[in-house]
């Protein structure tokens, strides 16, 4: 059984071979974030619903039409990697769902908001090699 410090160790030293794009990593997570920071403003429904909708699409759409895919899905093809999701890909996803629907029971003033917007930011951006399915091909 190998200890937690080794699992780390591990962890760390593989290297993604196929890195999501750094512009990528930005632009979706801070679509991401907005989709639910902008719920949590007080806007009224009409606005902010189709506002973040707009968002949640543009962030999958920026993962899933960047030309680092096709990238993605020739190093897993070569290496023999499945790209169905996993559930350690999908987990994320369904966190996302959730605090989109939550989101629209709190209101906070514009500084909780962007507090909301900087914290999704910041997990999204931590999470999304591990959503898109660049980190699983270390693994390869």
């Amino acid at each position: 059984m190998t200890s937690p410090a080794d699992a780390y160790r591990d962890f760390r030293t593989r290297k993604t071979p196929v890195p999501t794009p750094p512009g990528v990593r930005i632009a979706a997570s801070a679509f991401a974030a907005f989709s639910v920071a902008v719920l949590t403003t007080g806007m009224g429904f009409p606005v902010a619903v189709p506002l973040a909708l707009g968002c949640v699409v543009a962030a999958v759409v920026i993962v899933l039409r960047h030309p680092y895919r096709r990238e993605l899905r020739a190093y897993a093809h070569a290496h023999h990697v499945s790209t169905t999701p996993s559930v350690g890909q999908l987990v994320p996803l369904m966190v996302w769902w959730a605090l989109l629907m939550a989101a629209v029971v709190f209101t906070f003033p514009v500084w909780g908001s962007f507090l909301v917007w900087l914290v999704l930011f910041g997990a999204a951006s931590l999470l999304l090699p591990h959503i898109d399915g660049s980190r699983r091909l270390a693994y390869a």
